[in-house]
């Protein structure tokens, strides 16, 4: 049986979601993984009330390597066509693609559902803050 879970497939379909929820805009791999982390424990950051993941007693030692995981879904997407690049004075910022904005539309589960309910409100609430900002909040 194939493992999808935890592997860049899945964190590419998570990137799609937090980038369609905030299109136009083109964002950092570290917003993209502090939006893709407050989103799957909205619970913890008074988003919600569940926690797309489950209750988890560890989740906050998966920051580092949710950046790494988000950083191979952005290579992945980027590769298939779904978002685009763009090179800033501060580095690299991604923004969905016409292409990955197609593919996303075409989403039916209910997680995909939940996930782009949750993100538009995680972006609603930090789109004023730094990428070290929210660091530091997931951090603390």
């Amino acid at each position: 049986m194939i493992d999808l879970f935890n592997t860049p497939f899945e964190s590419s379909l998570r990137v799609l979601l937090v980038l369609y929820s905030i299109k136009p805009l083109a964002i950092t791999v570290d917003r993209i993984t502090a939006y893709d982390f407050m989103t799957i424990y909205g619970k913890d950051f008074d988003v919600t009330s569940f926690n797309l993941h489950g209750d988890n007693s560890f989740n906050f030692s998966e920051l580092p390597s949710k950046r790494t995981s988000i950083s191979n879904g952005i290579k992945e997407s980027a590769l298939n066509g779904m978002i685009t690049v763009k090179q800033t004075n501060s580095g690299f910022c991604y923004a969905i693609s016409e292409f990955g904005t197609h593919y996303v539309e075409a989403f039916s589960s209910n997680y995909a559902k939940q996930y782009l309910e949750v993100i538009k409100k995680v972006h609603h609430l930090n789109k004023s803050k730094t990428d070290a900002a929210l660091t530091t909040e997931i951090n603390n």
